[in-house]
C-alpha cells in the first residue's frame, strides 16, 4: 500500500486515503506509538553522544524521520539518530567551538546541512549502487568500534563526574577516566545500573514492556523523591536533562543555520570530508537496514531514492535544530514487528515524538543524565554484533583483515578518517582478490566430458586446455603469459585457452595474449582459443589479436556446454596429427608390431568416477542415476579420484549397502518403507573414503592379458582400473573384456558351430 498522497493523479486522492485509513491506518499508527515509546529515550540519548543537548535528539526523531519517510522508498525505515552517527558528529564538531569562536549548535546544523546535499546528490546522480562495493565488514567493524568509544565516553557520566581536560582519543578518555574514579558519585552510578539493568532484564520477562521507557523511568522518580537533583546535594548531586539545556513544550523548532550563508570557507572545508565520511556511513546503514527487513517484508527498494530521502530528511532538518541521522535498525525492527505497513509508520512515530515534547516536557527535564548513560552503555554492548563477528571471522582472511582493520582505526584515529580506512581496506581487498584470473585445467575423459584439474597438475599431453575464468583487468593480466608458461611440458605441441568465463577484459590483456602468442610462435607451439563471446570478440578484433591468432583457431560461445571446446580440442588434435605425419614422412623407423592382447585394446571407456570427499548419499544418488539409464543392471563399482584426478579407491554397490543396513535386525522386518528410510538415512553423512578399498593396482594400458588375469585372481579385483602414466583413470576392464581376451588367445571363434557330444 503506497502514501495516499504518493501518486501524481491527485484526483484519485480522496479514494486513496479512504483506502489507507480502512486497510493501514490503525496498524501504521500503533506501530509508530510503539517506535516512539521505545524511540524517545533513545533519541535523548543518542543526542548525549553527540555532546548535544536531549532535545536535540526528539527533533532529529520528529523532522528528519518524517521527510525521510516522505521521500524515501522502504515502508519500515525509521530514520533519526543513530549511535555511530553521533559518535561521528562528536569526533567531528567537539573541538572546533574553541578553534573558531563559533556556537558547537551552529557547526553542527552546517555539518547536517552539508551531509544532506551529499546524500541527496548521491541519489539524484543514481550513485545507489556503489554502497554494494562496500563490504559488510566495514560496518560490522565500524559499529563494534564506536561501540567501545561509546562505551568508555560515558563511563564519566554513568560515574557522576566530568573530565577536565575534555580529552577525544580513546586512550586519553580511559585513561583520564580511570584517574577521575575517586570522584565518583555513588547516586548516579546508582541510577543508571537500574536503567542498565532493566534494559537488559525487563524484555526477559515480556518483550512487550518497553524496557528503557520503564529503567529511566525508575530511576528519574528515585532521584526526584529523594532530591538527588537539588543543589543542597553539593558534591553529590546528580545531572539531570534540564542541566544541559531544558526542555520547552513548545514546537517553535525553526532556526535558520548562521553559518549557511554565506558559509565560512575554513570551518566548511574542515567540516566537508567529515561531512562525506558521515553521509557514507548514514547511506550504508540505512541501505543495509532497509535491505535487511525487505528481505523479509519482500518489499522491492529503490537505493536511489532512499538516498534523496535521507539527504532531503537532513537538509531539512538542519533548519529544525536536528543533527544528521540515518536508518536505526532498532527502531526500524520494532516498526516492522508491530506491524507496520507502510512510510506512514515512521510519520505517526514522528507525530507520537512530537506529542511527548508538548505533554511531558516538564517531567523529561527531570532525566537523570547517569540513566540516559546506563542505557548507551547496554547499547554500545550490543553494537558488538557477536554473530556477525563469528561470520566474518570463519569467512577468510580478506574478511578478517578489514574487520578488525576498520575497528582499530576507530579506536585510534579520528571517526571519520576510520570510515575512509575501511572502505579504503574493503575496495583494495576486493581488487587484490580479484587481481588474479582463476586457471584450471581441462583434462578429456575417455568416455565423455572433462575433468578439471587444478592449474599445473595435468597429466603431460600434446594439447594443453586452460580453462580462464574471473576478472581480466589490467592488474589481473599483468603475469598471465608467465602463470600461462608454467602450465607447459617438453610434450606441448598446443594450448587451448577456454575463455567462456572471462570478465572485464581490456587493452592490458589483450598485449599479454599477444605476447603470449608470440612466445608460443617461438617455440613452435601453436594457439587456439574457444568460449569466445561477442564482448570478447569485439575487443580481439579491435586490437588485432583475431586476426594474428588465426580464424581457423578461433571458437565461439554456443549455447550447448563445452560445445567451443570440444570443437577446439578437435582443432588441436588435427594439428598435433599433421605435425606427426610431417615428422613420419622425414624420419621412417622400422616398428614391430605388437599383435598380443593388451589392456588398451580391451578395455571399456565407460567409468563410474566420483571425488573421494563426497557422502554415501551422492554415492547412492549418482549410483541410482547412472544405473536408470544404462541396458546392463550388473553391479558395477563406483571408482573414487582425489581432487587432481588420480585413482584413490575403489567403492563397490556391496560395501554401500552394507553400511547403509549396519543397523537393521531380524526384528525389523517388518518395517514400513518410510521408517526403513529413516533408518538407512542415520548414515547418509558417512563418508565413502572411509569404507572404500585403496589397495588398488595403477594398472596402464600396455599390460598383457596374464597380467590383467593374475591381478583378478591375486587382489580379487572383478573390474580392474586402468590408469595413464599419471595416475588417472583411462578405463576399465571387466570380466567380459578379459573373457574376450582369452577367446583371442585361445583362438576361439564363437561362430564356429561346436562338435556335438
Amino acid at each position: 500500500m503506497k502514501l495516499p498522497f504518493a501518486g501524481s493523479d491527485l484526483r484519485a486522492l480522496p479514494t486513496r486515503l479512504r483506502e489507507y485509513v480502512a486497510s493501514d491506518a490503525r496498524q501504521d499508527a500503533t506501530a509508530g506509538l510503539t517506535v516512539a515509546v521505545m524511540g524517545v529515550p533513545q533519541a535523548m540519548a543518542y543526542a548525549l553522544i553527540a555532546g548535544l543537548p536531549p532535545v536535540w535528539g526528539l527533533y532529529t526523531a520528529m523532522v528528519t524521520c518524517a521527510m525521510a519517510a516522505v521521500f524515501g522508498s522502504s515502508n519500515h525505515l525509521v530514520t533519526g539518530p543513530t549511535n555511530a552517527i553521533c559518535m561521528v558528529i562528536l569526533s567531528l564538531t567537539a573541538h572546533l567551538p574553541a578553534k573558531y569562536d563559533v556556537s558547537l549548535l551552529e557547526i553542527v546544523l552546517l555539518l547536517t546541512f552539508l551531509t544532506g546535499l551529499i546524500q541527496f546528490l548521491f541519489g539524484i546522480l543514481r550513485l545507489g549502487g556503489i554502497i554494494r562495493y562496500v563490504s559488510h565488514s566495514v560496518v560490522i567493524g565500524f559499529t563494534a568500534g564506536a561501540g567501545i568509544l561509546i562505551a568508555v565516553n560515558q563511563l564519566k557520566n554513568i560515574l557522576g563526574f566530568q573530565l577536565d581536560d575534555h580529552p577525544e582519543r580513546f586512550a586519553e578518555v580511559l585513561f583520564d577516566t580511570i584517574v577521575a574514579l575517586p570522584q565518583t558519585n555513588f547516586y548516579a552510578l546508582a541510577l543508571g545500573l537500574i536503567t542498565a539493568f532493566s534494559v537488559i532484564f525487563l524484555p526477559r520477562i515480556d518483550k512487550r514492556i518497553p524496557a528503557a521507557l520503564v529503567g529511566i523511568a525508575i530511576s528519574g522518580g528515585l532521584a526526584f523523591v529523594f532530591g538527588w537533583h537539588e543543589p543542597e546535594m553539593g558534591a553529590g548531586r546528580i545531572e539531570i536533562v534540564r542541566d544541559i539545556e531544558p526542555i520547552s513544550a513548545t514546537l517553535n523548532l525553526f532556526h535558520f543555520p548562521e553559518l549557511l550563508v554565506p558559509p565560512p570557507y575554513e570551518l566548511t572545508r574542515e567540516l566537508g570530508i567529515g561531512a562525506v565520511a558521515l553521509a557514507i556511513l548514514g547511506l550504508i546503514e540505512a541501505a543495509s537496514i532497509a535491505r535487511a527487513v525487505a528481505s523479509q517484508s519482500g518489499q522491492r527498494l529503490d537505493f536511489n531514492r532512499e538516498f534523496v530521502g535521507q539527504g532531503v530528511g537532513n537538509i531539512v532538518g538542519s533548519f529544525f535544530s536536528c543533527f544528521a541521522g540515518s536508518g536505526s535498525f532498532t527502531r526500524t525492527a520494532v516498526c516492522y514487528k508491530s506491524g507496520g505497513r507502510t512510510r506512514m509508520a515512521a510519520i505517526f512515530s514522528a507525530f507520537w515524538t512530537m506529542l511527548t515534547i508538548l505533554l511531558f516536557a516538564s517531567v523529561a527535564n527531570y532525566i537523570p543524565k547517569a540513566s540516559l548513560a546506563g542505557l548507551l552503555i547496554v547499547i554500545a554492548y550490543t553494537m558488538i554484533d557477536k554473530h556477525h563477528f563469528v561470520i566474518t571471522w570463519n569467512s577468510g582472511k580478506y574478511s578478517r583483515l578489514v574487520l578488525f582493520g576498520t575497528m582499530g582505526s576507530t579506536l585510534v584515529l579520528p571517526l571519520e578518517y576510520a570510515i575512509f580506512v575501511g572502505v579504503f581496506l574493503s575496495i583494495v581487498l576486493l581488487l587484490r582478490a580479484t587481481g588474479h584470473a582463476d586457471l584450471t585445467q581441462l583434462v578429456p575423459r575417455s568416455d565423455s566430458g572433462f575433468d578439471e584439474l587444478p592449474f599445473r597438475r595435468a597429466p603431460a599431453s600434446e594439447v594443453v586446455t586452460v580453462n580462464m575464468e574471473g576478472d581480466l583487468y589490467f592488474a589481473a593480466a599483468e603475469d598471465l603469459d608467465y602463470e600461462l608458461f608454467e602450465c607447459l611440458t617438453p610434450k606441448t605441441r598446443v594450448v587451448i585457452l577456454r575463455m567462456k568465463r572471462l570478465r572485464a577484459v581490456g587493452s592490458t590483456a589483450m598485449a599479454i595474449l599477444e605476447r603470449f602468442e608470440t612466445l608460443l610462435r617461438k617455440r613452435n607451439i601453436h594457439l587456439v582459443v574457444c568460449g569466445i563471446e561477442d564482448r570478447l570478440k569485439k575487443v580481439m578484433t579491435g586490437s588485432g589479436l583475431r586476426q594474428r591468432i588465426g580464424e581457423q583457431n578461433i571458437f565461439y560461445a554456443d549455447n550447448k556446454l563445452f560445445q567451443s571446446t570440444e570443437l577446439s580440442l578437435a582443432r588441436a588434435w588435427s594439428i598435433v596429427e599433421m605435425e606427426r605425419r610431417r615428422a613420419e614422412a622425414t624420419q621412417k623407423s622400422d616398428r614391430k608390431l605388437d599383435t598380443s592382447t593388451r589392456a588398451g585394446t580391451i578395455m571399456s571407456p565407460r567409468i563410474l568416477r566420483f571425488g573421494n570427499q563426497h557422502q554415501i548419499r551422492e554415492a547412492t544418488w549418482l549410483i541410482f542415476e547412472m544405473m536408470k539409464h544404462i541396458e546392463q543392471k550388473t553391479s558395477q563399482p563406483l571408482f573414487l579420484q582425489d581432487a587432481e584426478g588420480r585413482l584413490d579407491a575403489e567403492l563397490t554397490l556391496a560395501s554401500i549397502l552394507k553400511t547403509l543396513g549396519q543397523d537393521l535386525k531380524e526384528e525389523d522386518d517388518g518395517l514400513e518403507s518410510e521408517e526403513l528410510g529413516e533408518k538407512l538415512r542415520e548414515h547418509f553423512s558417512v563418508s565413502i573414503g572411509s569404507i572404500a578399498r585403496r589397495d588398488l593396482p595403477r594398472t596402464q594400458v600396455t599390460a598383457s592379458l596374464a597380467q590383467l588375469l593374475w591381478l583378478s585372481r591375486t587382489d580379487d579385483l572383478k573390474t580392474i582400473p586402468i590408469c595413464d602414466e599419471e595416475g588417472r583413470l583411462s578405463g576399465l576392464v571387466g570380466p567380459l573384456d578379459m573373457l574376450k581376451g582369452v577367446g583371442k588367445a585361445l583362438d576361439f571363434d564363437p561362430e564356429r558351430e561346436l562338435p556335438k557330444v
